[in-house]
């Protein structure tokens, strides 16, 4: 019975090595496929996914929003009038209408007493002329005095003076056509066929056509502090209000700058000249962007730049995937993108998306770039 025993002890007891040889193997196994494991999370946790955008240097400037009208400013305006009464016969033109220089805008009759003062002024000269010629004849004859000479003479200059004032004021007897003095856009008629206007009275207002003058057409409102950073000729965009005329945008320069705020609107007026704006007609109401200061700057998106207590910082990354922290200055803001200055590293892209993870020369993966 004892000998029958003692084989099966011998074979557990050489079992028992070989399960913790395997148990052993098990084990190491393990250990190497965490250790891959953890090795490849601490890779991944050292490495951002970013998204990048070129950088490069341009002429930016700082903008300004204004608004106002398409309206010619007082220079550009002109009173129609005439010095004596009129009455209107026959209007050819219209309220808005574009013209020409000499073009018809108007006939009118004077009235019956500007008309006597011509017809007497005429009369007057005539009879002076008589007079003189007939008084230097008696002087010929020594039948007149020399200071009866003088005063036929001076007769004479008088009337002659006095025909050329009603010459000048242009009453005459019939109709008169009025015809515009420059190229022009009638902005006003003050009265109607048939009215009777008095001596000096406005018949209309005519407005120099900015087409074809460099005469400003826009007048535009500015916030008083941002007023003085304007210059003449800066650039303008001007697109109108209403949202079926938003596509006629315009480009403009900037005139003239007021040096007082306007006590109706308390803004600055600033008025614009736009050449090209026969899609805008007098009167239309318009938003506008004034490109204020342009100078050479790094131009970069507004996501890029980030703050801290040190100042604005962005980050660019190099040929082998390293972020470098790179600290700038904000010169211009304007609105989606700024103009920085700083040391930047030339071609390198800098960081728009996954910027507030890096750190200084932390490896990063290209998710996308612009």
């Amino acid at each position: 019975m004892n000998n029958n025993r003692r084989p099966t002890s011998g074979r557990r007891a050489n079992a028992c090595p070989r399960l913790l040889a395997v148990g052993q193997t098990i084990l190491l196994g393990i250990g190497c496929l965490l250790a891959s494991f953890g090795s490849s999370a601490a890779a991944d946790a050292s490495t951002v996914s970013v998204t990048t955008s070129p950088v490069r240097q341009a002429v930016i400037a700082q903008p300004v929003s204004a608004y106002g009208a398409v309206a010619a400013s007082g220079a550009a305006v002109q009173s129609l009038t005439l010095p004596y009464t009129v009455r209107i016969a026959t209007l050819r033109v219209a309220p808005g209408q574009r013209v020409s220089k000499g073009a018809p805008l108007m006939d009118v009759v004077a009235d019956a007493t500007a008309t006597l003062a011509h017809d007497q002024a005429s009369t007057a000269l005539a009879a002076a002329r008589r007079d003189l010629a007939h008084t230097r004849a008696l002087y010929d004859a020594h039948l007149a005095t020399q200071s009866q000479l003088d005063a036929s003479q001076k007769s004479l200059d008088d009337a002659v003076q006095a025909e050329a004032v009603q010459q000048r004021v242009g009453a005459t007897n019939g109709t008169q056509t009025l015809r515009a003095p420059f190229d022009a856009v009638i902005m006003q008629l003050s009265a109607g066929q048939g009215d009777q206007v008095a001596s000096g009275s406005p018949l209309g207002l005519l407005a120099h056509d900015s087409q074809r003058a460099q005469i400003p057409n826009i007048v535009l409102n500015v916030e008083p502090s941002l007023a003085d950073r304007i210059r003449p000729g800066d650039q303008i965009d001007v697109r109108p209000v209403a949202a079926n005329l938003a596509s006629r945008a315009i480009t403009a320069r900037v005139a003239t700058i007021g040096a007082a705020i306007d006590p109706v609107t308390q803004a600055v007026v600033v008025t614009a000249i736009a050449p090209d704006s026969q899609g805008l007609i007098p009167g239309t109401r318009v938003s506008a962007t004034i490109e204020t200061g342009p100078a050479q700057h790094w131009v970069v998106p507004r996501s890029a730049v980030l703050r801290d207590a040190n100042g604005a910082y962005l980050f660019q990354i190099d040929g082998l995937h390293r972020a470098h922290r790179i600290a700038v200055r904000p010169a211009v803001d304007a609105g989606d993108k700024y103009g920085v200055d700083g040391d930047l590293l030339s071609g390198a892209p800098v960081v728009i998306a996954g910027n507030y993870e890096l750190t200084e020369g932390m490896t990063v993966s290209v998710a996308g770039g612009q």
